[in-house]
């Protein structure tokens, strides 16, 4: 896009394109370790806890099919393993493997340096003031009832 109509764009337009380059800056680091677009979220959703696909679904503001798919994929790749619930006979559950929280330290490490890669040409200030905006935003959708997409895999 030219500068021309890049001035013309309204702020979505511009948080749209913005959001787009980093999570692209981030799926490039991310696919260095063999993860897709979406599966980092749901690596640090779990953390290190056992936790039940439903809520794991909840965690992440996807439905549980959405859930299920990626959960069966990172289980191919032995990063979750699924466990049953004690008491539960219908109820699964994930943790991560070892494999996978390996790969938490490295989510976080590319997490952190795609920030300062798209963050390098602000200071502090504008920073912090960029999280307050972004957090309105944030607020005055979630107040409409707006929820999150889906996480892809």
């Amino acid at each position: 896009m030219d500068g021309a109509k890049r001035k013309k764009q309204g702020a979505l337009g511009q948080l749209m394109v913005s959001s787009r380059l980093v999570r692209t800056a981030l799926s490039t680091k991310l696919a260095a370790h063999g993860l897709y677009s979406g599966q980092d979220a749901v690596l640090l959703a779990i953390a290190e806890d056992l936790v039940p696909l439903r809520e794991l679904a909840e965690r992440l503001q996807v439905k549980p099919p959405t859930v299920t798919k990626t959960v069966a994929r990172l289980s191919a790749q032995g990063i979750l393993a699924r466990e049953q619930l004690t008491g539960e006979t219908r109820q699964g559950a994930v943790r991560l493997t070892e494999r996978g929280l390996a790969l938490l330290s490295e989510i976080r490490h590319a997490q952190k340096e795609t920030e300062r890669e798209a963050f390098a040409d602000l200071s502090g200030k504008q920073r912090r003031t960029l999280r307050k905006l972004l957090r309105r935003v944030e607020r005055s959708l979630a107040a409409r009832g707006t929820q999150a997409p889906a996480v892809e895999d």
